[in-house]
């Protein structure tokens, strides 16, 4: 991957160009952070939200520094997707989906 970067604020793999807005208009620059506060999304939907984000940044070239695949962020997917199913008072196991332990074997 090209253009890696790890920091703790703002980095360009959370923003992306939109040349041809669907509404019209100019091109702009959207920012991860700025489409999660804008939408109010709680914390699960946010994480879910940033994966996915991450992923797509990835395969534009533009990634984390030490990013080598996008299996961690697919399992952070599925595993804020679980709890968005118990916010809305689902079981998580219901989906016949095993429960990922983010902690388990990461540095």
């Amino acid at each position: 991957m090209s253009n890696t970067e790890y920091t703790g604020g703002s980095v360009s793999y959370y923003t992306v160009e939109v040349e041809r807005p669907t509404s019209g208009g100019g091109a702009y620059a959207a920012e991860c952070n700025d489409i999660i506060e804008a939408l109010g999304m709680n914390y699960a939907e946010g994480n879910a939200f940033k994966a996915l984000w991450r992923r797509a940044a990835a395969r534009m070239g533009k990634a984390k520094a030490g990013y080598k695949d996008g299996l961690y962020d697919a399992e952070k997917v599925v595993f804020f997707g679980q709890r968005l199913v118990a916010q809305e008072g689902g079981k998580a196991d219901l989906l016949n989906l095993p429960v990922i332990d983010m902690g388990a074997g990461r540095d």
